[in-house]
């Protein structure tokens, strides 16, 4: 670690490559709805549901390897190298069967759960479609979670980037050619939009293998040096995941839940909203990279006994993040029909949409200000209070959605406008905590 860990440059060198890879893996995303906005608006809900599904899957493998980029963070702060591949070596394990279990109980539970959840024929119908494809590629998801782990972990971020961009280019391409039948593939419609992102998560995790082992002194980190299933650091890997894995759920929980009240008021208004999520979620990308960083820097300063760096590394964050958002925000306000007319020509639907487009981007400036002090404190490793904030965020941010949809004559941007609720009582606790909060005894 430099002599001032908390330079702009320091800050830059591990969140720019993690924003590159963000906005690769979004890309994705966006195009899978762009791509499937031709066929109909029920092609849009339906992939839209499947993705914000997979992503509820993922996201509780991602909090496991969330703990462990934690604890790989401290041991790389206290110079325990082989520790960090003890960890490595058996979190790959638990990941790996995790995401083998998740595909099975997925492929006998969701059609059932939707029709429960949701009252279009076509959406369920859409969504079953992408998800019974898009499922195969969990196992292949945890793989590269876990390697991001550890390269975040160890400050070493730069190959992120490259594989994700690499990877999410052929995910394009694929997708253009799957779902249309373009290039000599077969026309599979949303069914080629899972498929093509199953092919390039499987090839990514190949990239990712064998540039570790070429690349990495897998010596020095003990890589791949199995004895046998070490219960201890898989429970202690737990112990810090298990509340990042529960907040997770719950997040992405609360997401689907906003998507299906939004379905109750009709098929445009989740495809408005679905279309709302591809933008927004993009313009988000920064904001989650430089939260990340910040969460992995907090880490290693505590584990390289330099907390009192920590505070001072949140505020600069922050401020970075508010200057990238507000050109985003700016940009977007400027050329708002431009941006929604990506996904379709229908005048109409442009114009239904502006009013959400403007809310959510202002609140881009809120979300800053929250995730990164949110990142900071699970990046001390009392995961259980940044749990308790979640919760208690997740609540306002329901209640409020609730009291919003239960009228239908309601417009759809007061909907939207739960994105403040949650982003601001996230941000008055998470920054209260660190200000005041004894985080500084935190042991991982």
């Amino acid at each position: 670690m430099s002599s001032n860990p908390i330079s702009l440059r320091r800050i830059s060198e591990i969140a720019v490559p993690m924003i590159v890879s963000g906005i690769a893996v979004n890309i994705v995303g966006v195009m899978d709805i762009l791509f499937v906005a031709p066929l109909g608006e029920a092609q849009v809900g339906g992939t839209g549901n499947g993705q914000i599904l997979y992503a509820l899957l993922f996201i509780i493998g991602m909090g496991f390897t969330t703990g462990v980029q934690i604890i790989i963070g401290r041991r790389n702060g206290e110079k325990e190298h082989s520790k960090v591949g003890e960890l490595f070596n058996q979190a790959g394990l638990f990941a790996i069967g995790f995401g083998l279990i998740m595909l099975i109980l997925t492929s006998f539970a969701l059609e059932p759960a939707l029709h429960l959840l949701f009252k279009s024929k076509g959406v369920i119908l859409y969504t079953t479609e992408y998800m019974m494809t898009r499922i195969w590629g969990l196992p292949f998801v945890m793989i590269n979670l876990l390697f991001t782990a550890f390269y975040v972990g160890i400050t070493k971020t730069k190959i992120l980037g490259w594989v994700t961009s690499a990877v999410a280019l052929l995910n394009v391409g694929l997708d253009y050619s799957l779902i249309y039948g373009s290039w000599g593939m077969p026309e599979l419609g949303v069914q080629g939009a899972a498929l093509a992102s199953v092919i390039a998560e499987a090839i990514g995790s190949s990239v990712f293998l064998l540039y570790t082992i070429s690349k990495v002194d897998r010596k020095l980190y003990g890589l791949w040096i199995f004895k046998k299933i070490e219960w201890d650091l898989i429970r202690q890997a737990l112990k810090v995941a298990g509340p990042i894995m529960i907040q997770n759920v719950l997040t992405v929980g609360a997401w689907f839940a906003f998507f299906v009240m939004i379905e109750n008021l009709g098929e445009r208004e989740l495809a408005i909203s679905q279309v709302i999520r591809g933008i927004y979620i993009f313009l988000m990308v920064p904001i989650f990279s430089l939260a990340d960083g910040t969460n992995t820097l907090t880490s290693n300063l505590i584990g390289a006994s330099k907390a009192e760096f920590i505070l001072p590394l949140a505020r600069k964050t922050t401020l970075m993040g508010l200057l990238g958002t507000l050109i985003f925000m700016l940009l977007l306000l400027s050329f708002p029909e431009t941006a929604v007319g990506l996904f379709t020509k229908d005048q109409n639907f442009i114009r239904d949409t502006l009013p959400t487009l403007y809310l959510t981007s202002v609140s881009l400036q809120l979300a800053t200000v929250s995730m990164i002090a949110f990142r900071a404190v699970s990046g001390t490793g009392n995961t259980r209070m940044a749990l308790k904030i979640e919760i208690i965020g997740l609540l306002l941010y329901l209640i409020f959605v609730w009291w919003v949809t239960r009228n239908p004559e309601n417009p759809l941007h007061w909907a939207w406008a739960s994105e403040f609720v949650y982003f601001g009582s996230m941000a008055v606790l998470s920054w209260f905590y660190l200000l005041k909060g004894n985080w500084k005894e935190i042991k991982v």
